[in-house]
């Protein structure tokens, strides 16, 4: 049994398609959590815990993921994106802010590009998608991926990648997501796990958005962690650095402010949760 932080509902958005969500908190504003790569919605639990006092929180759960509906979904940008608007638009949410960590950060963008009108401001933590990849690289990092050197199919390869999203040794909340998420990828219920994962990294790759960048009409806060291990890809892009892809994505978007934290890992929004909730209060509430 998975104990969330919060109470969670579930909201039917199409056939055989059910979403898990905690709703916490109100305000004019609705911040709307979207978790990253093969995750669950308790990786806000330290943001929710205050930014609620503010505002309207809402996380969730991917199709696929957590507690949501599991199937054979097509498990890309563009069907979490979809997801995510009828999600949106099916409970009336207004002056949406949209947070996406990870993989969710480029799902953000998806829909703010293709729904405009459904998210009034994005933040993005440690965003997978502002980073361009060229067809070889691309064609690398597949190959690594179908050779299962670049997935966390399994229990050891996921507990890997979790530690790994950390900088601090004492890993705030490791355990308990990796023992959460193990029970969630094994079983009957876990059967798509694989297929999921492998889809999302191939979708990442395939759907990029970075071309795209400066077509956001959204008034954007960006905020990384200065030791983040994922992102900017290790593997490919050797030389670059937290610092310049950030620089260079606040160029692309119109509206755009970021913020780097010291001694922080992938997880920001977990290692670094005072400032992350300092950060979005600043960006979000009148002066």
């Amino acid at each position: 049994m998975i104990n969330y932080p919060f109470p969670v509902h579930y909201l039917e958005i199409g056939s055989n398609l059910k979403m898990a969500y905690c709703d916490e908190g109100q305000g004019e504003q609705t911040i709307l959590f979207v978790h990253g790569l093969a995750n669950y919605l308790p990786v806000f639990k330290h943001n929710i815990e205050e930014l609620k006092k503010d505002f309207r929180c809402i996380a969730v759960d991917l199709p696929g993921n957590g507690l949501s509906s599991r199937g054979d979904y097509l498990f890309s940008m563009f069907f979490y994106a979809e997801s995510l608007a009828r999600f949106i638009q099916e409970l009336k949410l207004k002056n949406v802010v949209l947070a996406g960590h990870s993989m969710g950060g480029q799902v953000s963008i998806v829909l703010s590009l293709r729904y405009p009108q459904l998210v009034d401001k994005l933040v993005l933590l440690a965003p997978s998608g502002l980073e361009f990849f060229t067809d070889l690289e691309r064609s690398i990092l597949k190959g690594m991926l179908q050779l299962g050197s670049y997935i966390y199919g399994d229990s050891i390869s996921l507990e890997t990648t979790i530690n790994n999203s950390y900088y601090h040794e004492q890993k705030k909340d490791a355990k308990h997501i990796i023992s959460d998420l193990v029970k969630l990828m094994q079983g009957k219920e876990g059967k798509y796990w694989r297929k999921m994962v492998q889809s999302n990294i191939e979708a990442m790759l395939d759907e990029q958005v970075q071309p795209f960048l400066k077509q956001l009409s959204q008034e954007t806060l960006i905020l990384f962690g200065k030791q983040d291990a994922l992102i900017p890809n290790k593997l490919i892009h050797v030389t670059e650095t937290t610092e310049r892809l950030v620089k260079k994505s606040e160029e692309l978007i119109p509206n755009c402010k970021s913020e780097i934290f010291s001694h922080c890992g992938h997880f920001v929004q977990i290692e670094a949760a005072p400032k992350v909730n300092a950060a979005i209060k600043k960006f979000l509430l009148p002066s």
